[in-house]
């Protein structure tokens, strides 16, 4: 069988009854959500429980008693909830606070019925109805009995004193023959066989009826104190003691049926088997005699429990046997071992003289016999009077192991439950939990306190939220983030409103999945009500936080160097890219999609990681440019469509135009968005065309490095390869210089003009603009010195290209366009700037042109000199 994934089941059962939070009228599915807990963690025990390990298997031994301490934890939980959930629908605040925990004789007892037939037994079912507090402590001792361990009753035995009987014939044989002689060991013992012969001669029993006799007693209490004094009773009868099973009886509450209405006994009820006086199988229903029974001088049986309880000559548990009858605590005490011992010894107490106090003299027909002749019974412990107290001298107790146990989580968390102190606990433990102050055996019952907390503020109880919140937070963080990452969401939606997109957020940024599971993950938070749109930007917030103080460039002795398009990327800027498909998820995020992917791919391009930049636009969604950001151009400008994804080209293609320019007619505007949204869009398809344009850049020179080898011959072949390798570096040039030039120099990329870029005093604004103006200082010099190096090395292909190269100052020279004066500005990277560079790679133009020139006429004079090699590759990258 496989073992119980608790903290699947755990998730299922909060998942189920979270529509329940909201229905409050539905109290017996809310409660019953603490039962299904209790069940399975006393499943888990069981399957732990019936695996064979050794008692020196301390890990699976010290498991088994975690699940038993749960289980139990969870059923008085149950149990008292349950209670105060109905005082909590009748505004009854007189549940088990401190300020109203006193019991002494002023306490203020519920007003008894007018009916002057009531008996004991229908005034204690009032009593419980009527006081909450009772009411808890009744239910406090039940549990406390029925989640006692179990232990090994004494086997029954038929016919009493039977060896003591026999001794007795014997000696009385030997007596009437006057030949026996008698040992010492037999004048010890009784010479009469009734029970109170040991007490009255003060000898003893025969051996083996004395070593049966105090496996009886012993019996008998540990029934008493598992509340089984119906098993205690028949055990009696079964071993032919029918007197002792008697005295046990005495303290059924009396009752007459004649007396009794169908209202005031009701079908369930269980306060007889409250009082610990009746049989075990009587527990849930209460069955009207047909006469009389109980015993109306129950008073008087108890100063006579008192008194053999205080009589120091009889057996221990036999003391404690009635001592726990009469509620009477001194010999209890002496044979508790465990914590539930004690408390259940005090509780016990607690409802006995509660239930005494409440009953005196209720009834005025029949009048009991005078209990005051027994004397007084001394107590050295007087009667309790407050459970805080009672709890706080158990973890103060003389005893170190009772200390030790007094102060075990579980125990705690018990004692937090009675006292309704559930608050003061959560903030106790969320203040140790974050100040890392837990201790092992602490921490190892998060699960439970987080759900029992969740459980209890479903029920109505105010409970400090902040405090729950760290705690669910940390049990997401410790237990559900590695394995049961499905599990999130559920405990997500637990959260503060305030708090769970940040939280959910958090979890999703530290999933590294392929897409469609992390889709999944952010779906699973729509079936639980979270909001997946505030989730998604603020996942993608949290993930690019670092990019505000993204490294500017810096100084470098070998100058500004571009990654290659096919160069790999590092692993940081594969989680910022992977952050954006967290906003391209929903078409309603698009337009969040469009600014974050804008801010991320400038921040690439300052660091020369071109790269990144057209990884990031080559994974965006194909429907991401949506039609309505666009309005239909001037059908006279006739021009193609804009683009609707990332970069189209790659490091192997280059037989794609992707990057269409919008801005051949001046008419072009955008529709429906705002101002900003609409710059952001131009912004967009400036740094697509760069992309593009330099990525057709990476294919042309690609192509160029394959020319042909000329080895001065010219065969056919090798003219079907040159041929064939002009005809591709051809259609490559006209690309690469049409991009370069006409989308990306004649726009007057990235300028504020081109953008439709107010003026605006917001930081945000500020620094975008700054990016954007060294952005063009960066890569308007960069794209003209890769033109020119275009047209120039195709000179031989394409032979006026030698004169378009030329012909680009006339471009830098454009006023409208300024490129001149961003080739002269000096920049960190370029501190003499690199107009100088450029202006010598005029003169290699015009130079190269001159000596075409020259070469095609005759009989004149060489060129006075020629730029050298360092002169003409001054400019290039």
């Amino acid at each position: 069988m496989a073992m119980l994934d608790i903290t699947k089941e755990f998730a299922g059962v909060v998942n189920s009854h979270e529509a329940n939070r909201q229905n409050v009228a539905d109290n017996s599915k809310r409660i019953s959500q603490a039962k299904i807990f209790c069940q399975l963690a006393k499943k888990r025990y069981q399957q732990i429980a019936r695996e064979k390990f050794s008692v020196s298997d301390v890990y699976s031994t010290e498991e088994a008693c975690y699940w038993k301490a749960e289980s139990s934890t969870w059923d008085l939980l149950e149990r008292i909830y349950a209670l105060r959930v109905q005082s909590l629908a009748t505004n009854d605040d007189s549940c088990m606070k401190d300020d109203s925990s006193d019991l002494d004789s002023d306490r203020k007892v519920p007003e008894k019925s007018a009916s002057l037939t009531n008996t004991d037994f229908t005034h204690a079912q009032e009593l419980v109805a009527t006081d909450n507090f009772l009411a808890e402590c009744v239910e406090l001792r039940r549990w406390l009995e029925e989640s006692a361990p179990e232990f090994q009753p004494v086997e029954t035995r038929k016919g009493y004193m039977f060896y003591t009987r026999k001794n007795i014939r014997d000696r009385e044989r030997a007596a009437a023959s006057k030949t026996g002689q008698t040992s010492s060991m037999t004048d010890r013992l009784v010479t009469e066989a009734d029970p109170d012969s040991a007490s009255r001669q003060r000898k003893v029993l025969a051996h083996e009826d004395a070593e049966y006799e105090t496996s009886l007693v012993r019996t008998l209490f540990e029934y008493v104190r598992r509340g089984r004094a119906g098993n205690a009773i028949d055990l009696c009868i079964e071993s032919d003691e029918p007197w002792r099973a008697a005295s046990i009886k005495g303290g059924l509450l009396w009752r007459d049926p004649k007396l009794e209405t169908e209202t005031e006994t009701g079908t369930e009820t269980g306060t007889e088997s409250d009082m610990r006086i009746d049989d075990a199988e009587v527990k849930d229903v209460d069955v009207r005699p047909d006469f009389p029974a109980g015993n109306i001088n129950r008073s008087l049986w108890k100063q006579a429990c008192a008194a053999l309880a205080q009589d120091e000559s009889n057996d221990l548990f036999e003391r404690a046997l009635y001592a726990a009858l009469s509620g009477r605590l001194d010999e209890v005490l002496l044979v508790c071992e465990s914590w539930e011992d004690y408390l259940w010894a005090y509780v016990n107490s607690m409802v006995e003289t509660q239930i005494d106090l409440g009953i005196k003299d209720s009834s005025l027909l029949y009048t009991p016999a005078q209990s005051t002749t027994l004397g007084h019974i001394q107590s050295k412990y007087p009667p309790v009077r407050d459970i805080k107290l009672v709890l706080e001298t158990l973890s103060s107790h003389d005893s170190p192991a009772l200390r030790q146990q007094a102060n075990e989580p579980f125990h705690r968390l018990q004692s937090a439950i009675v006292l309704n102190q559930l608050p003061e606990y959560l903030r106790d433990y969320a203040g140790k939990m974050e100040a890392d102050e837990l201790d092992e055996s602490e921490a190892c019952i998060l699960r439970f306190v987080v759900h029992s907390a969740l459980f209890v503020r479903g029920l109505g109880f105010e409970l400090p939220d902040d405090a729950i919140d760290s705690l669910i937070q940390r049990y997401i963080n410790t237990e559900l983030t590695t394995q049961y990452r499905e599990l999130v969401a559920s405990y997500v939606a637990q959260l503060q409103p305030s708090k769970r997109t940040e939280s959910y957020a958090r979890f999703l940024q530290g999933i590294n999945d392929p897409l469609p599971a992390r889709l999944s993950l952010l779906k699973t938070g729509a079936s639980h009500g979270l909001d997946l749109a505030a989730i998604s930007r603020r996942t993608t917030d949290l993930a690019l936080s670092g990019l505000d103080t993204y490294s500017p460039l810096q100084d470098t002795d070998s100058g500004f160097v571009l990654a290659e398009p096919s160069a790999h990327i590092t692993n940081k800027e594969h989680s910022q890219i992977r952050a954006i498909e967290w906003i391209t998820s929903s078409p309603e995020l698009y337009e969040h999609a469009l600014v974050e992917t804008c801010r991320l791919v400038r921040k690439f391009l300052l660091c020369g990681r071109t790269n990144a930049a057209t990884q990031l636009l080559n994974s965006l969604p194909e429907d991401f440019v949506q039609q309505e950001w666009l309005k239909t151009i001037h059908e006279s400008a006739s021009p193609e469509p804009a683009p609707e994804s990332g970069s189209e080209i790659g490091a192997q293609k280059g037989n794609s135009d992707a990057a269409t320019d919008p801005f051949v007619d001046s008419k072009n505007v955008l529709q429906g968005k705002s101002q900003e949204t609409q710059t952001y869009v131009y912004e967009y398809i400036h740094l697509l065309s760069l992309c593009d344009a330099y990525a057709q850049y990476t294919v042309w020179a690609e192509i160029a490095c394959k020319r042909p080898v000329d080895t001065g011959k010219l065969g056919a072949r090798l003219q079907m390869q040159w041929l064939e390798w002009k005809d591709l570096v051809t259609a490559s040039t006209e690309r690469t210089v049409h991009m370069l030039r006409v989308k990306l120099l004649e726009i007057d990329w990235l300028s504020t003009q081109s953008l439709r870029i107010d003026d605006s005093d917001n930081n945000a604004a500020t620094c975008r603009l700054e990016e954007l103006s060294r952005l063009r200082e960066i890569y308007i010099p960069e794209t003209v010195v890769r033109l020119h190096s275009v047209l120039f090395a195709t000179r031989d292909v394409i032979s006026q290209n030698l004169k378009r190269s030329l012909d680009l100052s006339q471009l830098v020279a454009d006023e409208n366009l300024g490129i001149y004066r961003l080739m002269a500005k000096p920049s960190p990277l370029y501190p003499n700037a690199r107009l100088a560079g450029f202006m010598d790679l005029m003169r290699r133009s015009a130079f190269e042109i001159l000596r075409v020139q020259q070469e095609s006429q005759e009989n004149k004079p060489p060129l006075l000199a020629e730029p050298t090699l360092a002169e003409s590759t001054s400019g290039f990258i």
